[in-house]
């Protein structure tokens, strides 16, 4: 939470800077039953290896027959070095399914969006844009644990993300054979590409690799991270100091962006004062009151023009206040309630703070533009009763 109180604010502003070593033990426990199939196969490790080696035993006397059906967990991804990838190895670093060359990337602890004072709001943006029909069995405010979701461009729709939590493969399967259609208004379609079988409804769909793991996009966006996964190109491709946001973000909300290797990003920071000669964003948030809050920094070339973006910045709180009196007059809260910056060296420490009345409303208006259901259908949502 960010609240008023500087100190407070203050505390929050570090955590993206200061990765405990709390975080980095339990970064991985968002998820209980993640976290319970992990100690799992820690339990039974041991076990595991001792069969495999009495497997190769009995290989070795020519029994490789009788146990074409007795082999050791699945092998899910093999990379271009011949290292076999298991579901553990997958559910605890999805990052690693990441294709590089993004322009930002976002972490979202999913559960606490649900929970937070606009998160029925979210829900039902995300029940409307689900690309699966009911009958997958996938209800995000129970099977949905966190998202990683990487944009690939500024211009139309290009995404990919990873999603984090349960899902039901047998029902996701016969949804897919079926004819019912998806809140996105057309069936879901089996697509087999790359050696592996994706999902999609109306250019959004999915691919599952685990019983926890699935990357989902649009179709460009998943055909590229199944394209790097059959090459077996599979590892890290953040930014170091990215990476470590993602992975110990300490707060429900995680933004991080490079601007040092991609023109598109530099292309952008060349618009906006107060991105001018930036190098790296890095934020994080929580959905308390007043509705959204975020605490960042903002990196430069030197420190003059950190100055330099500081007082764009201050230029940009001064209008927005001029314009949140203007829009007051015609009965539309301003959205931000709160921006604040502060320079250390060649970097911009600064904070903001959404006010959940009128966060709520833009919500809205990207329902109706994104063709949601409205609040009253809410509860008719897939998803919204079992």
């Amino acid at each position: 939470m960010i609240p008023p109180q500087s100190s407070n604010r203050a505390a929050l502003e570090l955590t993206h800077l200061q990765h405990t070593e709390h975080l980095r033990s339990t970064r991985h426990c968002e998820d209980a039953r993640h976290c319970e199939d992990r100690r799992g196969a820690q339990r039974f490790g041991a076990w595991r290896a001792w069969g495999r080696r009495v497997a190769s035993s009995l290989v070795a006397c020519g029994l490789a027959a009788a146990l074409a059906g007795c082999g050791s967990d699945e092998v899910i991804i093999k990379t271009a070095d011949g290292v076999e990838l298991e579901a553990a190895d997958i559910d605890n670093n999805p990052l690693a399914l990441m294709p590089g060359g993004n322009v930002g990337v976002f972490h979202i602890d999913a559960q606490a969006l649900w929970a937070s004072p606009s998160g029925q709001r979210w829900l039902q943006l995300a029940n409307s844009r689900l690309p699966v029909p009911p009958s997958a069995n996938f209800v995000p405010q129970r099977d949905l644990s966190r998202l990683y979701v990487g944009l690939y461009s500024f211009q139309g729709v290009d995404f990919m993300g990873i999603a984090v939590g349960q899902f039901d493969v047998d029902a996701i399967e016969k949804a897919a054979s079926g004819t019912q259609v998806t809140p996105l208004g057309s069936p879901l379609t089996r697509v087999q590409y790359a050696g592996r079988v994706f999902y999609v409804s109306a250019n959004i769909g999915f691919a599952i690799l685990t019983n926890h793991t699935a990357v989902f996009g649009n179709e460009t966006g998943i055909r590229r991270t199944l394209d790097r996964i059959e090459a077996g190109r599979i590892g890290v491709e953040l930014a170091p100091e990215v990476d470590a946001l993602m992975r110990q973000p300490g707060a429900p909300l995680a933004f991080g962006s490079d601007a040092r290797h991609d023109p598109q990003v530099a292309a952008i920071t060349a618009t906006q004062p107060f991105l001018k000669d930036m190098t790296m964003l890095r934020a994080v948030g929580n959905f308390e009151p007043p509705g959204m809050n975020m605490a960042g920094t903002l990196t430069y070339t030197d420190d003059a023009a950190a100055a330099g973006g500081a007082a764009a910045l201050d230029q940009l709180r001064q209008n927005l206040s001029t314009l949140g009196v203007l829009t007051s007059l015609l009965g539309v809260s301003q959205p931000i309630s709160r921006l604040e910056s502060n320079v250390v060296g060649n970097s911009v420490q600064a904070s903001v703070a959404l006010d959940a009345a009128a966060a709520a409303g833009l919500l809205d208006l990207m329902s109706s533009v994104l063709g949601a259901p409205k609040p009253a259908d809410a509860a008719t949502a897939p998803g919204a009763a079992q």
